[in-house]
């Protein structure tokens, strides 16, 4: 048989810092001309008080116009510091990107690209994460049968968050963007409770960070308890990653 070498330890990034670095976050919910994004306030609540918690300084910001969110995202980039950066973008979304207040469009290259090794050199080489909430189209996932874990699901209660979302992922180290579902179907936010993905993504970084879980291990869980939810309409999230390290974010008492 042929020899075949182990495959090496791999490293983790060094996150040492309080605050560990920025968590920015975009919740658009009133629109000119879209639906209001009802139970986005809970996502927003949600990811600030997880973030916090792991040992970030949390910036929220709520109802953007697309100029407003590309502005701000550049001078983030400009004073951001830190062992890691978090972004998180609540909206409505389109093939082009993610919709502003007004209707207009930021790119998905436009919100990373003040964070790249050229644009932001305090970042270089550091973990960058971007958790973005919106659909990429208006189909539902094709269902396969498997057991229910509950009596019934509530999908007359659900919302959707806008049409067709395309993102590819950049050619520059340390990013990880992940969301909330897969190309060209819809993604859920209940109006009362907040979104699936953004939900279950708290619950399990409230859970996992503490033991030491790593980042991408703890987005496989959340993909698996997502897929899981409701029983007519279904939901698929994905993370695609160019990270070099395992991120690992411990809570910042801990």
């Amino acid at each position: 048989m042929p020899h075949t070498s182990p495959v090496q330890e791999v490293s983790q990034y060094k996150i040492e810092q309080i605050p560990r670095g920025v968590c920015v976050i975009i919740n658009n919910v009133d629109f000119a001309t879209m639906k209001e994004r009802r139970g986005s306030d809970e996502d927003q609540k949600c990811l600030a008080k997880v973030f916090h918690w792991l040992g970030f300084k949390v910036v929220e910001h709520r109802n953007k116009t697309a100029a407003e969110m590309k502005n701000l995202l550049k001078e983030v980039g400009k004073t951001v510091d830190g062992d890691c950066f978090v972004c998180c973008t609540l909206s409505h979304g389109m093939k082009e990107g993610v919709c502003g207040t007004d209707g207009a469009v930021i790119s998905v290259d436009e919100i990373r690209e003040p964070f790249n090794g050229n644009n932001c050199q305090k970042l270089a080489g550091k973990p960058k994460l971007f958790f973005i909430q919106a659909c990429r189209g208006n189909r539902n996932q094709q269902r396969v049968h498997v057991q229910a874990d509950a009596p019934d699901d509530e999908e007359s209660d659900m919302e959707v968050d806008g049409d067709d979302f395309d993102i590819t992922i950049p050619a520059d180290t340390d990013f990880l963007i992940a969301r909330s579902t897969t190309d060209g179907h819809s993604s859920y936010r209940n109006p009362e409770e907040g979104s699936w993905f953004i939900q279950s993504l708290c619950r399990n970084l409230k859970q996992h960070c503490p033991k030491g879980t790593d980042i991408q291990t703890i987005l496989l869980s959340v993909n698996n308890e997502v897929s899981r939810q409701g029983l007519k309409s279904k939901q698929m999230p994905v993370h695609e990653v160019a990270m070099r390290m395992k991120l690992v974010l411990l809570p910042a008492n801990h």
